[in-house]
């Protein structure tokens, strides 16, 4: 809520001048403010932002980017997690708020304990250290792999608009229109009532893209996620309410000619999202320079 739902496929270009902290990775001299955790912190090992600098090993990301999406919830578990406890920030995110409290902190670590033990210690003890080890790690791998595949193809994927965001040397803040990789803005072809491009909203339906929308199966097999737009617009629903509004939500961006971008299937919406890893490995985007 605080990273990713707030700055949808967003970066901050020399974002260290505006901010008080945060990982800042270098892109060609600039500064880069990972604002949307959820999508980009795997930069440099992945390219998906057309801003980013492109380097020889993307070239190969569409071939082993499926093997790193499985590390999503070990990296969780053993990284992020940490991290935000012991320096209180993730990213641009501030913690102080929760960690700087000592019942959080110390509640923090009894949880981790807690389930390290059960999900762990328990197998290891029951099966065997061995058999222990292996089923932990292959638990995480496949879950990592679950997840990590149906939220990467509603905001990586082709078709889906980015955006970024820089201080000029008159140290004034500016935003790029939200656009694709190859500079289009979607809305420029369908924008009926005039909306503003940088409508919060209409931001959310260009940068997310839903698939087996309508669908209750899929949007209850995963939790939700095949509603992303519907989970952008309104991320205080129950995502079991999504596949009840959805054709609403849908009628609504017709109207007011805002895109509304839904791949038929999850295999769809992954071979696309395959498809757009390999372009940006392979190609720069001039536009975004």
């Amino acid at each position: 809520m605080l990273g990713h739902h707030p700055y949808t496929n967003l970066l901050d270009v020399e974002g260290d001048k505006r901010t008080d902290g945060g990982r800042v990775a270098a892109a060609e001299g600039l500064n880069i403010q990972e604002n949307d955790p959820d999508v980009f912190s795997s930069f440099p090992f992945m390219r998906m932002h057309p801003s980013h600098k492109r380097t020889w090993i993307h070239g190969y990301q569409h071939l082993y980017g499926p093997l790193l999406f499985s590390l999503m919830t070990l990296s969780k578990v053993y990284q992020q997690d940490w991290e935000l406890w012991s320096q209180k920030r993730l990213y641009h995110i501030d913690a102080e708020c929760r960690y700087g409290d000592r019942w959080n902190s110390a509640r923090f670590l009894l949880m981790k304990a807690l389930s390290f033990g059960y999900m762990l210690a328990l197998p290891c003890w029951c099966r065997g250290n061995l058999s222990g080890l292996v089923l932990y790690t292959v638990g995480h791998l496949v879950c990592g792999e679950m997840l990590a595949t149906m939220f990467i193809v509603n905001h990586v994927i082709e078709g889906v608009a980015f955006a970024k965001r820089e201080v000029n040397e008159k140290g004034v803040v500016v935003a790029e229109r939200p656009a694709t990789a190859e500079g289009v803005t979607p809305m420029d072809a369908t924008n009926k009532k005039m909306v503003p491009l940088n409508d919060w909203a209409a931001v959310q339906c260009q940068t997310s893209v839903n698939w087996s929308a309508g669908s209750w199966f899929w949007n209850h097999f995963s939790g939700g996620l095949s509603h992303q737009i519907e989970h952008h617009l309104f991320p205080g629903i129950c995502h079991t309410n999504y596949v009840h509004i959805q054709s609403v939500v849908e009628e609504t961006c017709i109207e007011f000619g805002v895109p509304y971008q839904n791949e038929a299937s999850l295999a769809i919406a992954y071979v696309k999202m395959i498809r757009h890893l390999r372009s940006m490995g392979t190609q720069d985007f001039p536009h975004w320079k």
